[in-house]
C-alpha cells in the first residue's frame, strides 16, 4: 500500500495482509512502521493501533457503505444504490497475469457526498482483483496491490474475533 499526495509524491509505504469474507467479515493488517489491525465479525468492528495500546470498538453497519471494504465483503447487489461504476480496460500496460486476459478496471463514484472516498478504482485480471485505488477528500492517493492472492480459500472463524490485550485502552464509539 503506498499514500501519494495530491502532487504525486510518496508520503507513506506500507505491507500487510487481508482476509475476507461475505457477509461481513474482514482482517487486514498492516506491518510496521504504520502497524494497524482492522477485524470484523459482521457485527463489531475493532480498529487496533498496538503503538497506542489503543483499540476503537464501533457498530460493524456504522461504516460499511463509506468505506471500500464493502466491495469485498458487502452485499454486492447494493453496489450500484452505493456508486456509479464505470468499466474500462487498461490499455498500453503490461501487467503479469496467470491467465491472458487484458486488465481491466471498475471506477466507483459513490453517490452519497459524504462518502471517505471521491473516486474507487479497481483492477482485475480475469476474475482476480489485483489493486486498488482510492482518492480521499483531500485529494491524495492511496495505491493497494494484492500480491499472493488466494480466492475461496477456507478461514477459520478466529481469524474474525478480536479480544484486546491486557492494558490496551478501549474506545467505544456509538
Amino acid at each position: 500500500q503506498v499514500v501519494y499526495s495530491v502532487e504525486g509524491d510518496e508520503i507513506q509505504q506500507t505491507s500487510g495482509q487481508l482476509q475476507a469474507m461475505r457477509p461481513g467479515k474482514v482482517r487486514w493488517s498492516t506491518l510496521p512502521p504504520m502497524e494497524q489491525l482492522v477485524v470484523s465479525d459482521s457485527e463489531t468492528l475493532w480498529i487496533y493501533d498496538p503503538d497506542l495500546e489503543q483499540v476503537t470498538i464501533r457498530s460493524f453497519n456504522q461504516d460499511l457503505p463509506k468505506t471500500p471494504a464493502a466491495l469485498f465483503i458487502g452485499n454486492l447487489n447494493a453496489l450500484e444504490q452505493t456508486y456509479k461504476i464505470y468499466q474500462e480496460e487498461i490499455t498500453g500496460e503490461s501487467m503479469s497475469t496467470e491467465q491472458s486476459v487484458a486488465p481491466s478496471q471498475f471506477i466507483l463514484i459513490p453517490r452519497n457526498k459524504e462518502s471517505l472516498y471521491t473516486k474507487i478504482a479497481l483492477g482485475f485480471a480475469g476474475k482476480k482483483p489485483v489493486s486498488m485505488s482510492l482518492w480521499d477528500t483531500l485529494e491524495q492517493k492511496t495505491h493497494i496491490a494484492f500480491a499472493a492472492l488466494q480466492l475461496n480459500q477456507p478461514i477459520a472463524p478466529e481469524a474474525f474475533q478480536f479480544i484486546p490485550p491486557e492494558g490496551t485502552d478501549i474506545i467505544r464509539d456509538e
